[in-house]
């Protein structure tokens, strides 16, 4: 079934940043990978501290979802850098998973899967392409707040201008128009 077969349901409103998708998405994204990396025993000191940075990093991201989610309104240009944050986060998250996964930690057989040392690596894919098609999202949300807040910022100069019209413009614009 292609997109033109599916029937259009709008999302639902965005009340807080627990809404956002990518909030959620990276929510879970970082919950699983951290606890698949903090099961991982008998590592060296270089693969845990790859692991420790993807770990720091995949926490990060969703309160840097929250804080720009709520400080969008009041300062736009620090919204705008938080998610720019974020997208750098989720680009250095998935170069240290890979290498992590590279590095050999990766393909130790899972309990979960079929012990074939198959079923970390998809696990290990699975997960860098959330993380990148998540970071795809946060760019359209940050470009959404852009043409929002632009929309905003003429919205209001247009007003502004009304409010700095001496009284004898106001009233000879006012008459012009009838």
């Amino acid at each position: 079934m292609n997109n033109y077969q599916r029937p259009y349901y709008p999302k639902r409103p965005v009340k807080s940043f627990q809404d956002l998708e990518v909030y959620q998405k990276l929510l879970a994204v970082g919950v699983v990978v951290a606890k698949r990396l903090i099961n991982q025993t008998g590592q060296n000191d270089r693969v845990a501290a790859l692991a420790n940075k993807a770990i720091d990093r995949l926490l990060r991201l969703p309160a840097l979802i929250a804080a720009a989610h709520s400080i969008r309104f009041s300062d736009q240009a620090q919204a705008i850098a938080k998610l720019e944050e974020a997208m750098l986060d989720c680009n250095l998250t998935v170069v240290y998973l890979e290498l992590y996964r590279d590095l050999g930690q990766g393909d130790k057989p899972s309990q979960d899967n079929d012990n074939t040392g198959s079923g970390a690596a998809i696990f290990f894919e699975e997960q860098i392409r959330n993380i990148l098609t998540t970071r795809m999202k946060i760019l359209h949300l940050q470009m959404s707040w852009k043409k929002f807040m632009s929309l905003s910022c003429r919205a209001g100069s247009r007003s502004a201008r009304r409010d700095t019209l001496p009284d004898d413009a106001a009233i000879h614009t006012r008459g012009s128009r009838i």
